[in-house]
């Protein structure tokens, strides 16, 4: 049974409010379209994901709404772990996940993504872009066996390649 990674990057946020806190920022318009864009590729994919890991942040959260609008998916978690983390971090957490999840979908911030994807693939990725997506398909059967050495870069999608 292989490992299914599917990474995002939350839709782009709003800075109107400066009274708000980064934690607080919601999405902005062009993140209200984006999302939408995004999720409807991967519900065209997929119908069910296993497990829906997402950063606790308000633009994180409305975001994920997106996904979970238009997939299925087993559990869902909001953590606080995911808010700006590094790459470590985040491969830390997922190689830590259940087995019994063959699918998850992670949804966090720059620059802890962009850096995870060149850390587990052999790609080179300057920037995972706002609302970005990434699928990678793992060779092993624990998620504390993933690497770069098993990944295959399955699909990287960007909202301004499908508008």
């Amino acid at each position: 049974m292989n490992k299914k990674l599917i990474i995002v990057r939350h839709s782009k946020s709003s800075w109107k409010d400066l009274s708000l806190d980064d934690f607080n920022r919601p999405l902005n318009k062009r993140g209200k379209e984006d999302g939408p864009i995004i999720s409807n590729y991967l519900s065209k994919k997929t119908n069910f994901i296993d497990f829906l890991h997402s950063s606790s942040s308000v633009r994180t959260f409305e975001t994920s709404k997106f996904f979970t609008d238009r997939i299925k998916f087993g559990k869902v978690k909001y953590d606080d772990n995911l808010y700006h983390s590094s790459s470590e971090s985040i491969l830390n957490l997922i190689k830590n996940y259940s087995n019994e999840y063959s699918s998850v979908m992670l949804i966090a911030h720059n620059p802890g993504l962009t850096h995870l994807i060149n850390q587990i693939t052999n790609i080179s990725l300057d920037n995972l872009p706002t609302t970005g997506l990434a699928e990678i398909h793992f060779s092993c059967n624990k998620w504390n066996e993933i690497s770069s050495k098993n990944s295959n870069l399955i699909d990287l999608k960007f909202p301004k390649q499908l508008k």
